[in-house]
């Protein structure tokens, strides 16, 4: 089975951390990166060099959930 890549990522999709916990859904596809509207917090632009595995529906990252406030990824407004 072959995995998906960064490339099929599609406005709508659920991103996931590298354990399975729900960071948010995908709002917008870039050059580089995919904006992610998170609950409750502010949307973030996610690098697409950060994707482990694209399956189905799901963007899963290389990292986890948890760590995705940490990074230094670009927090936006989306309003």
């Amino acid at each position: 089975m072959t995995a998906s890549m960064p490339d099929d990522i599609r406005v709508g999709m659920k991103v996931v951390g590298s354990h399975g916990d729900h960071v948010g859904t995908v709002k917008d596809v870039r050059a580089d990166d995919f904006v992610v509207d998170r609950m409750l917090q502010r949307a973030v632009a996610i690098p697409k060099d950060a994707v482990r595995d694209v399956t189905g529906n799901t963007i899963e990252l290389s990292i986890p959930a948890d760590r995705v406030e940490n990074t230094n990824w670009q927090n936006l407004s989306m309003g």
